[in-house]
């Protein structure tokens, strides 16, 4: 018998251990890719999952199903106590906020996504540049925007943008370089 989500949330809040561990064996690949994509280190990925997990389980009260699906709200709570974890570390943002850059959008180019499989894009994104990478994992693959960036940060929205520009040129850089053969140009998301 396949049980749901919701059921196993409602196993979960009368405290079956079965429950806990069908959603820690089912989430548990998916947790640990975002903490790869958010850079956190192979040393401390035991403790942020363990830290993700034992907050997942004691908000289980707060799911509401009506508002999301819980891979969602498994998701927000995931990027969230990453976000939480860096800040404890206090990792520096540059204040960006007078510097002037020049964003440059091309919408003639054909799209990099196709060329290039999951395993490598995870593998170049854990060797981005620490400041670039939060913003560039919540802004392209996360989907949140400017506003809710900065807010989550503590930084400027412009800071974000100019953050996101950075980790975006330097990821078509070294794509450029590992797979000069294969990308001739990459097609920009709008910043």
């Amino acid at each position: 018998m396949v049980i749901n989500e919701n059921q196993l949330v409602e196993e979960c809040l009368k405290g079956t251990q079965r429950a806990f561990k069908t959603i820690y064996e089912n989430y548990k690949g998916y947790v640990y890719t975002i903490c790869i994509r958010y850079g956190v280190s192979q040393i401390e990925i035991k403790d942020s999952m363990q830290i993700i997990f034992t907050e997942v389980f004691s908000s289980l009260k707060n799911y509401d199903n009506s508002k999301s699906k819980f891979k969602t709200w498994m998701t927000r709570i995931t990027i969230n106590q990453i976000l939480m974890q860096k800040r404890k570390k206090r990792i520096a943002y540059e204040t960006l906020e007078n510097e002037k850059i020049n964003l440059i959008k091309d919408d003639s180019t054909e799209s990099i996504e196709s060329k290039i499989d999951e395993k490598k894009l995870y593998d170049l994104l854990s060797k981005m540049p620490q400041k670039y990478i939060t913003v560039f994992n919540l802004f392209i693959i996360d989907g949140y925007s400017h506003k809710e960036i900065a807010g989550l940060l503590n930084i400027k929205e412009s800071t974000s943008r100019v953050l996101l520009y950075r980790g975006r040129d330097w990821a078509v850089k070294e794509l450029k370089i590992q797979f000069k053969d294969k990308v001739s140009s990459f097609k920009e998301k709008s910043i």
